[in-house]
């Protein structure tokens, strides 16, 4: 029975959300300005979480400016939950004003040269966007890992919503499968700042001021299949408009040394994040995970 009421609840959701990205994002900008006060002032949604996180971050920072970062993280997430909604529904052509892909001519090259390669980038910016309109900007057989959602109803509606323009999701499980039958180049887009489960194989880095611990898959994927590691640096030009950027990181990953390439895409995320605190997602427990 419980099952029978969350699938009917999860339709009821669906077919909401998808009537819900049919309005014109001005309109859902005004909602996403109510989702600010009922986030930030009314539930205070993960408030210690983010308090926390900002102040190991930025230690140095005065109350008053961690406090301004808060602020303007909550009315980024806001905006983020109705550009998401609106990414349902979203057109080619409004993907095509609100973003733009700088730099291709890196990865454009490489399809001319039969080569395959890895965008590394993390939870900052919309990365639902970034991923969505790919495509539209690049040459490349677009691959995009993921990991699926506890609820089958949404994750369904999300999976059809990314792959649209042309990108290929796989699950995280699956990559290294896909990855070995893959005979044509392809551009691997990665999110790289997850948190891991086991302390004893992650690769340890300072990240933000603080002991992090970093998935090694990206390292063992590159270097495994020899994927020249690209950094995708995000940019907000204003409310709903965006910049990526490729910048190259690593050209031949079988000649790092060990967790070079881990320490390099991290520290390009940092500095990004510094240039605007605000878009990256602070109400996730990072740090969860210790050292042994």
């Amino acid at each position: 029975m419980q099952n029978r009421f969350n699938q009917f609840a999860s339709i009821i959701g669906i077919f909401f959300l998808k009537g819900l990205s049919l309005c014109p994002l001005p309109f859902l900008y005004l909602i996403s300005d109510l989702i600010f006060i009922v986030f930030y002032k009314l539930i205070k949604y993960r408030s210690s979480v983010v308090k926390n996180n900002l102040l190991h971050s930025f230690p140095l920072m005065t109350v008053d400016e961690r406090l301004q970062i808060e602020k303007q993280f909550y009315s980024y997430l806001s905006d983020l939950v109705v550009e998401t909604v609106k990414g349902f529904s979203i057109s080619k052509k409004v993907l095509l004003k609100r973003m733009q892909f700088l730099n291709t001519h890196y990865v454009d090259q490489l399809v001319k040269d039969n080569k395959s390669a890895m965008v590394v980038m993390g939870h900052y910016g919309n990365w639902e966007w970034i991923c969505r309109s790919a495509p539209l900007f690049i040459k490349n057989n677009i691959i995009v890992a993921y990991k699926p959602l506890t609820n089958p109803e949404f994750d369904k509606l999300l999976y059809k919503a990314r792959i649209e323009f042309g990108i290929r999701q796989v699950p995280m499980q699956q990559l290294p499968r896909v990855l070995l039958s893959e005979k044509n180049p392809y551009l691997l887009i990665l999110l790289a700042d997850q948190s891991p489960s086991d302390s004893e194989t992650s690769i340890w880095v300072n990240f933000l001021n603080q002991d992090t611990a970093v998935l090694p898959g990206i390292e063992k994927l590159a270097i495994k299949y020899k994927l020249p590691v690209f950094y995708n640096e995000v940019k907000i030009i204003k409310r709903g408009y965006y910049t990526c950027e490729f910048k190259p990181l690593i050209e031949a990953p079988e000649n790092c040394s060990y967790s070079e390439i881990t320490q390099l895409h991290t520290h390009r995320l940092e500095e990004n994040i510094k240039l605007n605190p605000s878009l990256w997602l602070w109400s996730h427990k990072r740090w969860k995970l210790k050292r042994n």
